[in-house]
């Protein structure tokens, strides 16, 4: 099936109050071009996770500006601390990648180290003490939406991205329930030794037109 469509139809999917995840705003895996279609659309209320900060609070700082997003959730604290208008959760690095795998896994909930930045164990939960560390419940984090940049893709969306990225662009794409992508290079069709992301994760593909190759 051909997923090939514009950015604005692409991005007119997702529903407000959807949480998104997007790749680091400083790699070649950031799709700058979903992004600004996404902040014409009236959708709002959207949960942003962005690995990559401090350089997630610069390259949002427009979107962030918008008033679409109510929550953002980056892997340390952006330049000058507080974001104005937006609830920020700082999520150590590690942590957030555990639970962005976690999703991807299949798997609700795993153990974490509890800490000063990490989640307190709620009431209820059990907590577990290897040696003198304490470990709890830590839940995964699932999104609704994973919005990528690949290098190379077609137009049933198979994927390639850029080698510096790849690692941190398939963490992302994996853990959402749907994954919308931005192309540089369309290409008719794909090798499949070449896949690295397959079509079944690819809700939408956006095409460069000015780059396609036979």
């Amino acid at each position: 099936m051909d997923k090939l469509v514009t950015a604005s139809a692409a991005v007119s999917s997702i529903p407000s109050g959807s949480t998104l995840v997007l790749p680091d705003p400083g790699g070649a895996g950031f799709p700058g071009r979903l992004v600004t279609a996404l902040g014409s659309v009236p959708a709002e209320g959207f949960t942003v996770i962005c690995p990559g900060a401090p350089r997630a609070a610069e390259g949002l700082r427009k979107w962030l500006g918008s008033g679409q997003i109510t929550r953002l959730i980056v892997d340390s604290e952006a330049p000058g601390g507080r974001l104005e208008g937006v609830e920020a959760e700082f999520v150590p690095p590690a942590l957030l990648k555990q639970r962005l795998q976690a999703s991807a896994a299949g798997t609700p909930t795993f153990l974490g180290p509890v800490g000063t930045h990490e989640r307190p164990v709620e009431d209820g939960a059990r907590a577990m003490f290897f040696g003198d560390d304490e470990f709890g419940p830590v839940p995964a984090l699932t999104p609704d939406f994973a919005l990528v940049r690949a290098e190379q893709g077609d137009p049933k969306g198979n994927l390639v991205f850029a080698d510096e990225v790849r690692e941190a662009v398939l963490s992302v794409a994996r853990a959402a329930h749907r994954t919308l992508a931005e192309i540089d290079t369309l290409i008719p069709v794909l090798h499949p030794r070449l896949v690295q992301l397959p079509a079944r994760h690819v809700q939408s593909v956006v095409g460069a037109a000015a780059k396609v190759r036979g």
